[in-house]
This record gives structure tokens, sequence and C-alpha cells, in this order.
């Protein structure tokens, strides 16, 4: 049977077996969430709270420990293993910053590059006094090239390991939500696009509309607006990479609906089976299973799952849960 942990509005759980057990932090609203094979293959959760930091728990959540070494903001949006750098793992914050552990989190070092681009003091985020978020940090196959999304200022590169940065748009857009791409494929990328933009004028109607999902088939080069509707989640699925899956809505956290495209997202169709559409909310992050699922994290805590090859949707976590679900992990032998 899968397991998952769970970070939510709540704290962390522990999700097998269709069983649910909560191991602590209670108090904290966790946004971001990783698990990692720590001393003799011991695991240790590392889960980013929304306000307070970095924790992490060598005992299964009997004990926490808050992480303060080299991690410099209280808001953790993003956790993952390092995709150029064996061992290392990688955290995106409010504001928006990248910071890098080659201990399993004890210790962090900022990317410092990202501080030097000009224009990033007018990063912001329309709920968040904070300077921007960057909410994932993504390697194109076999290229030694980050790519990380920043809501409200652009799409980050470096080809250095991190060294130095550029913040680019994608077309007129500066609201990036996520930024992934094809599995076999390093010039075919996807991002999806918020409403906002850094000059912070009003979105306009047409050509100038800024939101939706993007594609570049030449490695960002280029980018082609596919559709118009805020977005945020996208995935193509290692398991079925022939499909593209997105979560688009017309407003800002609800009314969403997911559509699958099976041309690299020239046409779209509805993929919502087994849910009610207009959602009362949206899709915030798509994340595959180890077994191939798509599981798909709700703005309003809602988690759906479905298979990749046949898109019919059902929820994970009943509502008798009372959980609000933000971010999940997969544990691994790695």
């Amino acid at each position: 049977m899968l397991e998952a942990i769970l970070g939510t509005r709540t704290g962390v759980y522990h999700l097998r077996d269709d069983s649910l057990y909560h191991l602590g932090l209670e108090s904290e609203r966790i946004s971001a969430i990783l698990t990692v094979s720590h001393r003799n293959g011991k695991r240790r959760i590392l889960a980013g709270s929304y306000e307070n930091g970095l924790f992490l728990s060598d005992d299964h959540g009997k004990s926490w420990q808050e992480v303060t070494a080299g991690l410099g903001a209280n808001c953790v949006r993003w956790l993952g293993r390092d995709p150029l750098n064996a061992g290392h793992l990688l955290a995106g914050t409010e504001p928006g910053r990248i910071f890098r552990s080659a201990d399993n989190g004890d210790s962090w070092d900022e990317l410092e590059g990202i501080r030097e681009i000009d224009g990033h003091e007018d990063w912001y985020l329309p709920y968040s006094p904070r300077a921007g978020a960057v909410r994932n940090v993504y390697a194109p196959l076999g290229a030694r090239r980050y790519l990380a999304s920043v809501e409200v200022g652009g799409l980050l590169e470096s080809d250095d390991n991190g060294i130095s940065w550029t913040c680019n748009h994608v077309g007129i857009d500066s609201d990036i939500h996520f930024i992934t791409g094809h599995p076999h494929d390093a010039n075919i990328l996807y991002a999806a696009l918020g409403y906002a933009g850094i000059d912070r004028t009003p979105n306009e109607d047409g050509d100038n509309r800024r939101g939706g999902l993007a594609r570049s088939t030449d490695g960002g080069r280029t980018w082609t607006k596919l559709f118009g509707d805020y977005t945020r989640g996208v995935i193509v699925p290692i398991s079925n990479p022939d499909v593209v899956i997105a979560g688009p809505s017309p407003d800002v956290g609800r009314n969403g609906r997911i559509e699958a495209s099976y041309d690299g997202g020239e046409s779209w169709s509805d993929a919502s089976a087994g849910i009610e559409t207009p959602m009362p909310d949206m899709v915030e992050e798509f994340v595959e299973t180890p077994d191939g699922a798509i599981w798909a994290i709700c703005s309003g805590g809602r988690l759906l799952s479905a298979d990749a090859e046949r898109i019919e949707w059902r929820l994970v976590l009943e509502p008798s849960a009372r959980i609000e679900v933000e971010s999940v992990a997969f544990p691994t032998t790695e």
C-alpha cells in the first residue's frame, strides 16, 4: 500500500494503509515536506512551515528540531532533492531565495547569486508582505542548469551550479507558479502562470492578457501560450509522458477544472472525471506517486488521486479526516 507523509495546515501526518497518524507540529502550517534517508538508512522528515522556518525529525515525529543553520527565511515554500548534485537538497522560500544543504538538512547555504539579479527587490506577492516566492526548482533532463519559478518575479535560470542567475519573463508573464518539462526531451518545457505582473498593472484582455499555461520547444528561448486561465499546477508524468495534465481556473483559488492534452498542448480535453466542476477550489500542485499515479493537492486542502493512464479522480482522504493538505512526500529508500 502506498505510504505518504502529508504537510497540512495543522502539522504533519503519516498516511499508510488508509490510516492517518498525526506526527506533530500541530500548530504549524506545513507548506513543504520531504523525506530522506539519513544515518544508517533511518528516515528523516523535513517539514517547512509557512511562518516559522524548517523543522526536522529523525524519530518519525516523536520529536522535532528547528533548523536555523544558514536558512535565512521563515517561510519555506518548496523542498526537494537537488537534481544536479547527488545527496544534496534544495529549499525555495519567501522571500524568493534558494538554499542548498549537503547534510540532509542540518545546515544550509544560500545561493546568493539570486540577490545579484537586477530588479529582484521588485518581486512581490499579492497575498504576503514578503518579496516573491520560489515555488519549485527543476532541471531539464541531461541539462546542467537549474530553472526555478518565482511568484511574482519570473523564471530563474542558472547554468553554473547555482553560482549566478538570470531572471526572465515567460513571454509577457512574470507570475510563474511552476516550471516543469518532458521527462525525455530537455527542450520541451511548461510554465504555469498567474494573473499578476511585476509592474503591478491591471491584467488585460486579448494578446496582452497574463496567466495560463505556456510551452517552450526550444529549452525556454521562446514560449507559446496554450491557454489563458490562471494555472498553478501542471505535470508531465514519468509514467505516461504522452499526456500533459493541468489545473486551470478562470478565478484565483476557486472554480477550477482539470484538463489533459495528448498532443503536447496543441489541444485539450476535460479530465475532471470523478469530481464536480467547476471545483469549489482549484489544483495547487500535481505530484506523481512512486507507483505512477497522479495526486492533486487542491487549494481547499483536498487531496485527489487518478491513474496517469485512465484519468478518473477520487478523494485520497474522506472529508471526515478534517485536515487540509498543502504538501506531500513519498518515503523512499534513497
